[in-house]
C-alpha cells in the first residue's frame, strides 16, 4: 500500500476513532485501526468489538492495499507532523512507513487479517434523521444513562423513532430525562431500540456540523451513517423500564424561575453540600424559593430567589448536581419547576416548550 494525504485530512479521521478504540485490551488488534486504501480514498476502522467507527476521506492512492496500526500511536504520530501531504508506505511485513517533507517515522504494524469483520449497512437504506434534531436529543438526555455496567438494561439511551418525530429517554434509576422533538419521518411502524451509552457518545460527536444521520438496523446491530462515516453498535438486548407514566406525572406547586439564576444559586449553595451525596434543601414558600446545604465537618449555606408564587410552603432535598445537569442542557431564560410533596419525585422542563418536549424527573433525597 502506497498513499498521499493531506494532513489534516488524516488528522480528523483518525481523532474520530480514537473515542472507539480500547486503550487496555487482552486482544491487541482491538489496539489498532484498520487503514485500507483503494480507488481515490482510504478507510480508516476502529472496533472494540461492540461498537465500530468507519471513516474516510480522499487520498492519492499509489498501490491499493489495507493494514493495521496503532490507533493512538498513528494519530500523535501524524498530528506532530509538518503541515502538508503525508506520505504513507506499508511493507510486506505488516511495517508502516509515514513521511512529511523530512521527517520519517517507521511503525509496526499487524496483518488486515486479523482485524475482526465490520457489520455490512448498505448506504441509502433507512430512516433519515436531521442531526440537529438527534443532537439536541442526546445533548438532553446522555448525561442520565447510568454508569453502571451492571445495569445493563439502563445502559444506554432509549430512542423511538414514528412519523410524528423522534424522542429519546435515559435513566438511571434517580432521575429520568425524557426529550422528543417533531420531524417528518419517513417510518412504516415505529420503531424503539436501546443504543448504548458508548454509541450514543460517539454518535453526538458524528454529528456535529452535519445535515442529517440514516439509521438502520442490520441483524443486530444498529448502525447510523453520518456525514459518509458509518458508526455501527450491537443492540442492547434488555427491556428498557416503561417510562410513559414517570413523564406523565406533575406537581400541584409550580413555579418558574431563571434558568441561569437558579444554576448559579444551586453552584454557590452546593459548596457546602456533603461531598457524598450532594443534597441541597430547596423550599418553597410564598414569593420565594430557599435554596440551603449543610456539612456537619463545612458549614451551611443559604441563598434565596424571589419568584411568582403563592401556593403552600414545601421543603424538599435533591442531589445538586442532577439539577446542574438539566440546567445546563435546558436552554432558554426559564424553567418551570414542578413538585408535590417532600417524597414524591420533581418535574423540571423548559418554559417555553414550543420546540422540545422536554422532561426531567428526579427523585428526592432525605436531608
Amino acid at each position: 500500500m502506497e498513499i498521499s494525504i493531506r494532513k489534516n485530512d488524516l488528522v480528523r479521521e483518525l481523532q474520530f476513532v480514537q473515542g472507539i478504540v480500547e486503550r487496555k485490551n487482552s486482544i491487541p488488534i482491538l489496539s489498532n485501526v484498520l487503514v485500507e486504501a483503494r480507488g481515490g480514498e482510504i478507510r480508516v476502522s476502529a472496533t472494540d468489538l461492540d461498537v465500530s467507527l468507519r471513516c474516510g476521506c480522499a487520498a492519492t492512492v499509489k498501490k491499493e492495499g489495507a493494514t493495521t496500526i496503532g490507533a493512538k500511536k498513528l494519530y500523535e504520530i501524524v498530528r506532530s507532523l509538518p503541515d502538508g501531504d503525508v506520505h504513507v508506505t506499508v511493507q510486506a511485513d505488516s511495517w508502516a512507513k509515514v513521511e512529511s517533507e523530512r521527517v520519517v517515522f517507521k511503525v509496526a504494524g499487524l496483518p488486515k487479517e486479523d482485524f475482526p469483520s465490520l457489520p455490512d449497512a448498505k448506504s441509502g437504506r433507512g430512516i433519515e434523521i436531521p442531526a440537529a434534531t438527534l443532537r439536541a436529543l442526546i445533548q438532553r438526555t446522555a448525561f442520565a444513562i447510568t454508569a453502571e455496567d451492571a445495569r445493563y438494561y439502563l445502559a444506554g439511551a432509549l430512542l423511538v423513532l414514528d412519523k410524528d418525530g423522534v424522542a429519546m429517554v435515559a435513566t438511571d434509576g434517580h432521575r429520568l430525562s425524557y426529550a422528543h422533538q417533531k420531524a417528518a419521518l419517513k417510518v412504516t411502524e415505529p420503531t424503539r431500540v436501546l443504543v448504548p451509552r458508548k454509541a450514543i457518545n460517539e454518535l453526538g460527536r458524528l454529528l456535529e456540523g452535519e445535515e442529517a444521520a440514516t439509521f438502520q438496523q442490520v441483524d443486530n446491530h444498529l448502525v447510523f451513517w453520518v456525514g459518509g462515516r458509518v458508526l455501527s453498535s450491537k443492540m442492547i438486548e434488555a427491556q428498557f423500564p416503561a417510562f410513559e407514566k414517570v413523564i406523565a406525572v406533575t406537581g400541584d406547586k409550580a413555579v418558574n424561575l431563571g434558568r441561569e439564576g437558579l444554576a448559579t444559586a444551586i453552584r454557590r449553595v452546593s459548596l457546602l453540600s456533603s461531598e457524598r451525596s450532594r443534597a441541597i434543601r430547596l423550599g418553597l414558600a410564598p414569593g420565594r424559593v430557599d435554596l440551603a446545604a449543610s456539612s456537619p465537618e463545612q458549614g451551611e449555606a443559604h441563598e434565596s430567589m424571589a419568584c411568582e408564587y403563592a401556593g403552600a410552603e414545601l421543603e424538599i432535598g435533591f442531589n445538586a448536581q442532577y439539577l446542574l445537569d438539566f440546567l445546563g442542557v435546558a436552554g432558554g431564560e426559564s424553567v418551570r419547576l414542578e413538585l408535590k410533596d417532600a417524597d414524591s419525585q420533581g418535574v423540571l422542563r423548559p418554559a417555553d416548550t414550543s420546540e422540545t418536549d422536554y422532561r426531567y424527573v428526579v427523585m428526592p433525597m432525605r436531608f
